[in-house]
């Protein structure tokens, strides 16, 4: 027999529940932990596991007390496998003979709902009988729903280098730059320069720490050998405006400077000190997204246009 022979034969053997079992035991830690999200008993999902040893010829878990902890071919494996079932899961959304009846699972942020999504998502809604149903979250929120198929796209500022998730897709979906936004009287709206060595001045309504404009803005204060001075930490836009609106300091966001949150503030850009970024969609890297959702995605890429 030859080599391709044998690798046919043994991925048409490749029983699809064991695949399924082996990603609970990764995703939950364990084989007890796996057996209470199946039907599954524990000795079950051992059997599956020794029937995907015996196939691949390698150990993918092996025993730490009363604990199993995988292997690096258990994680080679996971990685390998996981777009592949998800892509599979989908296939039956894709071959739904009504698709208009599926609910479309959106994350994305408060202020990216308010001034940008608004718009584009009502005259997808009026186009399509598609339910939507709308949460909100900044990205890490958004990767944890995804993660766990509580949504199936998310909007969300593009994370940095080596920030992204293996197991997600990003598609790019508009282009937004970082704002210092503060009240018309604030000192930093009345100063000659706008830069970040006057920004450091200022109390600072900022992002958690950990999040992608969060840590644009400190790899920049970084490289200028500045201290920020952070006030209030937010976990979204939205909140850092509000903030600003009551006084609080000059806050830092992503966004377009004609969105209707700031027009009552004082808008200065930070593209040259943190650059521009991209706002995009995120979803589950090997699903297959149904027509109404790709055509929401087209319907949101009409931003950049002005279409």
């Amino acid at each position: 027999m030859t080599a391709s022979a044998d690798l046919t034969l043994r991925s048409a053997a490749i029983n699809i529940a064991h695949l399924h079992t082996f990603r609970h035991v990764m995703q939950q830690g364990g084989y007890a932990a796996a057996a209470r999200v199946t039907d599954l008993s524990v000795p079950s999902i051992w059997q599956h596991i020794h029937a995907l040893e015996k196939m691949y010829e390698v150990e993918l878990f092996h025993r730490v007390g009363r604990q199993v902890r995988p292997t690096s071919a258990a994680k080679q494996l996971y990685e390998e496998i996981d777009g592949i079932l998800v892509q599979l899961e989908s296939t039956f959304e894709r071959m739904s003979r009504e698709p208009s009846k599926q609910t479309i699972r959106l994350v994305t942020g408060v202020r990216m709902m308010i001034e940008d999504l608004a718009e584009p998502l009502a005259k997808f809604h009026d186009q399509h009988p598609n339910r939507l149903a709308i949460r909100q979250g900044n990205e890490r929120r958004a990767l944890e729903l995804l993660l766990a198929d509580e949504a199936d796209i998310a909007l969300t500022l593009e994370p940095g280098l080596h920030q992204g998730s293996s197991g997600i897709h990003y598609e790019p979906a508009y282009t937004v730059e970082f704002l210092a936004v503060c009240s018309k009287s604030h000192p930093y709206a009345k100063a000659r320069s706008h830069g970040l060595r006057e920004l450091s001045k200022h109390p600072l309504v900022v992002t958690a720490a950990g999040t992608h404009g969060r840590d644009a803005l400190e790899q920049a204060f970084h490289r200028e050998g500045l201290v920020s001075n952070i006030h209030i930490e937010t976990d979204n836009s939205a909140f850092t405006i509000a903030c600003v609106k009551a006084g609080v300091g000059v806050g830092i966001l992503a966004g377009r400077r004609q969105g209707d949150l700031c027009q009552s503030l004082a808008t200065r850009s930070l593209s040259k000190q943190l650059g521009k970024r991209k706002i995009v969609f995120m979803w589950r890297r090997g699903r297959l997204l149904t027509e109404p959702m790709l055509e929401l995605i087209d319907a949101v890429k009409c931003i950049e246009s002005g279409e």
